[in-house]
């Protein structure tokens, strides 16, 4: 189904150019630079694990007057991507794995009932989100690209593909419900990707989204030290944005509110110094207090969980 804004072939971007002539989103040619590259010397360039603290290390970006868009250029090359994210491990994700089934369970809620539908959680990382789902009652399965972290969910009994979406989408099997939290942002063609979950959706079916929200209050109020800021982030989405890249795959939103993680105090207080490292020291000494099982829910209102509907 083509949407009459989409024009997909008078916005493809040229290989490797410098500066971007095109805006990925709408086609706009306003584009100024937003954020300046940032790299420190011993920075994790190009680590794409789902715990990178590589917070405030970026390639430049830009932004479409028109639409306003934020987005990396130079875009990685799809193959080193799906190469880069395929290698990952992630031993440090697996230590905050009781937090990461309680923020999963918080979203559950918002699936509606599981009545045994089926669903696919892409990006699935090592599984907690599908287990969940399946705890509840839904036949749920997975996609992941990176192979440890397929082994981590195979491991607790999961169905698991290490399949990119458009190959689960050209397997035939349809999904009542495809989740995919925190991923948009890290795709170098999402609209592509968002085309083939439209694939994998039965007609009446929900997509389900979680991405960070650049147009938040404090993603403006921070600016360039707004610690989502990252290499592994491509696009940067707004209410807007997200809500016309999902109309040009064919689905229709229905609502857009906040999405909280719970994550350990330790944890918390790590990514606090690792993205503001003038309060390293002061962060590190809270830790050496702070009891190992104290949680904290984290909503800064900079989260946005995003429903679609495939229309029947």
């Amino acid at each position: 189904m083509k949407q009459p804004e989409r024009e997909a072939e008078d916005r493809v971007q040229p290989a490797r150019t410098p500066f971007p002539t095109t805006c990925y989103l709408c086609g706009g040619h306003d584009l100024l630079l937003r954020f300046s590259e940032r790299h420190s010397p011993e920075g994790q360039v190009g680590f794409y694990s789902c715990t990178s603290f590589g917070h405030g290390q970026h390639p430049p970006i830009w932004r479409c007057r028109t639409c306003g868009l934020l987005f990396q250029w130079p875009m990685p090359a799809a193959d080193d991507l799906l190469e880069a994210y395929g290698a990952v491990e992630d031993p440090l994700y697996v230590g905050e794995r009781d937090n990461r089934y309680l923020t999963f369970r918080r979203v559950l809620a918002e699936l509606g009932p599981p009545r045994s539908r089926r669903l696919l959680d892409v990006g699935a990382y090592c599984g907690y989100f599908v287990d969940v789902a399946r705890q509840a009652g839904f036949r749920a399965e997975g996609a992941e690209l990176s192979a440890w972290a397929v082994a981590q969910a195979r491991s607790l009994g999961l169905t698991m593909h290490n399949e990119t979406v458009s190959e689960r989408a050209a397997s035939g099997d349809r999904y009542d419900v495809v989740t995919m939290w925190d991923v948009v942002e890290h795709l170098e063609d999402p609209r592509a990707e968002l085309e083939s979950a439209f694939r994998l959706v039965e007609p009446g079916g929900r997509l389900h989204l979680s991405t960070i929200d650049v147009g938040s209050r404090v993603a403006r109020m921070m600016g360039r030290h707004w610690p989502w800021l990252m290499d592994m982030h491509l696009y940067y989405f707004d209410r807007s944005s997200i809500s016309r890249l999902l109309e040009q795959a064919g689905f229709r939103v229905e609502r857009i509110c906040h999405y909280t993680h719970v994550v350990s105090v330790d944890y918390l207080l790590s990514k606090v110094g690792a993205a503001v490292p003038p309060v390293g020291r002061v962060t590190e000494a809270l830790r050496t207090a702070v009891p190992d099982h104290w949680r904290v829910p984290v909503n800064l209102g900079d989260n946005m969980h995003v429903v679609a509907r495939r229309p029947a």
